[in-house]
């Protein structure tokens, strides 16, 4: 990546500042009108790019869609059709993505961006005059938090990449290895978790659970099974999250904030700061006043059949509909758009055009009972008693019965089930290309699918225009 000088950060900083206000506790990220040579002197200062660096690495409104879009129609969980989003999609569900992909330029160039403000808190903090030890610490583990999250999410679509860590660093940076790419988010993490209150008075903002759930999520999908499963019982030991009791109602907007959610990237209803997932899903002359857009995101009738009759996950999935001539719509045969519309983003009667004002889950409390029972059965090969129980509380939340040790008598089977409860629960959240990728499954999930999908695929390119840039940064194989 090309880094840009201190002022030049300074002016890209403050002109993309995001502004999220609401009546509830979310986080708040003020715009702020001008930078001075003494800004970053101040408190208001260091706060306002702490904001910038949450801005840029929580990806909400279109952003924040296209993130879910890109992980989920690589499987068997989505697909779109018509629309402008579509003329994007196509190439991503094809598997025929270039290294210019719109989608994939902006995810690098948002977590760089990210990493960018994080990397100025940081080097703000220690010696800052007007900062007690706490702020110091408080502002070090967000900073930490946000920059190990960001690579997080770079190393899972793209691999190693290049790490900047200060202003200082090479203008022109090489690649890191996949250990010290791992080691360096690790630690960021870690420190996070180490530095981070319990508890915070805002949606959206990092806590001790946040960076210890994506920490566990990201020893999860690097195979690092053990100390997954570890720090997933870290979160637990916490004794502040819990499974919301009913499924149906965990994404309702009255429940934001629950006791199941570790970290959201928080939405409103205001353009451009919400989510906009209900307006691409919505089908034709679906009843409502909110607005329905031409492209129909959609979930493929073959996955929701795969559902159990009973499951409750399945409730949140229109199957059929009377629009609005009083005909009678069924979305389940398959044929184009007419096929399933996950709802799990719910209808917001406030939503300003195509922003509604639900949350976009990252982390909840189903992921980190799931990677723990993940990681014990494959750290010891066998199905533990407590990795069934794990199991088996997803899947009784759900309506379903409990599974036996005689239905999963080994590591295959348990590990399939689990793949399965973790499409049906995880569906719309950008979870299931990740999940195939540890399993070694992805290649195979889209060939079954008649995609052309090539073993290097499993990574995306790096954008060509950081390569045009950057003499030392080499494309990713393949590409």
């Amino acid at each position: 990546m090309k880094k840009n000088n201190i002022s030049s950060i300074a002016i890209l900083l403050f002109s993309m500042l995001m502004f999220i206000v609401s009546c509830t506790n979310v986080l708040e990220i003020e715009p702020v009108s001008q930078y001075g040579a003494n800004f970053l002197s101040t408190k208001t200062g260091v706060n306002a790019v702490l904001n910038s660096a949450y801005a840029n690495g929580q990806f909400i409104q279109d952003e924040g869609v296209n993130r879910i879009y890109v992980e989920e129609s690589t499987t068997d969980v989505f697909v779109n059709f018509r629309g402008f989003l579509n003329g994007n999609l196509q190439y991503i569900m094809d598997y025929s993505w270039g290294t210019s992909h719109t989608y994939l330029v902006n995810f690098w160039n948002n977590n760089y961006r990210a990493i960018r403000d994080a990397n100025i808190v940081l080097e703000a903090v220690p010696d800052h005059p007007g900062l007690t030890t706490a702020e110091k610490n408080q502002f070090e583990g967000e900073a930490r938090f946000i920059r190990g999250t960001a690579y997080s999410f770079l190393y899972g679509w793209y691999g190693p990449v290049p790490i900047v860590k200060s202003s200082t660093d090479d203008k022109f940076p090489a690649k890191a290895s996949e250990d010290e790419i791992k080691a360096f988010i690790i630690n960021d993490l870690t420190k996070a978790s180490e530095l981070l209150s319990t508890k915070s008075s805002q949606i959206g903002r990092a806590t001790k659970g946040s960076a210890l759930g994506v920490l566990a999520e990201f020893y999860n999908n690097t195979k690092q099974w053990t100390l997954a499963a570890s720090t997933a019982k870290q979160v637990m030991d916490l004794g502040l999250y819990k499974l919301w009791p009913d499924f149906t109602t965990l994404f309702a907007l009255a429940n934001e904030g629950n006791s199941e959610m570790i970290y959201v990237f928080p939405a409103i209803a205001v353009e451009p700061y919400g989510n906009v997932w209900v307006a691409n899903a919505l089908p034709p002359l679906y009843n409502t006043p909110i607005m329905n857009t031409a492209t129909q995101v959609c979930m493929p009738v073959q996955f929701y059949n795969t559902f159990t009759t009973g499951d409750h996950r399945k409730d949140l999935i229109l199957a059929n509909y009377t629009d609005k001539n009083g005909k009678l719509v069924d979305l389940t045969t398959g044929v184009e758009y007419q096929n399933p519309r996950s709802l799990k983003y719910p209808l917001d009667p406030n939503a300003q055009n195509r922003s509604g004002g639900a949350d976009f889950p990252i982390i909840r409390y189903a992921d980190v009972l799931l990677i723990r029972a993940e990681g014990l059965v494959m750290s010891s090969g066998t199905v533990s008693s407590e990795a069934l129980s794990l199991l088996n509380q997803i899947r009784n939340r759900a309506g379903l019965a409990s599974l036996t040790s005689a239905d999963l008598p080994d590591k295959n089977t348990f590990i399939t089930q689990l793949l399965k409860e973790r499409s049906w629960e995880f569906y719309s959240e950008g979870k299931r290309r990740e999940d195939l990728i540890r399993h070694d499954l992805l290649i195979q999930n889209a060939l079954a699918r008649g995609k052309n999908a090539k073993a290097y695929q499993v990574r995306f390119p790096i954008p060509q225009s950081d390569i045009d840039a950057n003499k030392n940064l080499i494309q990713n194989e393949g590409y």
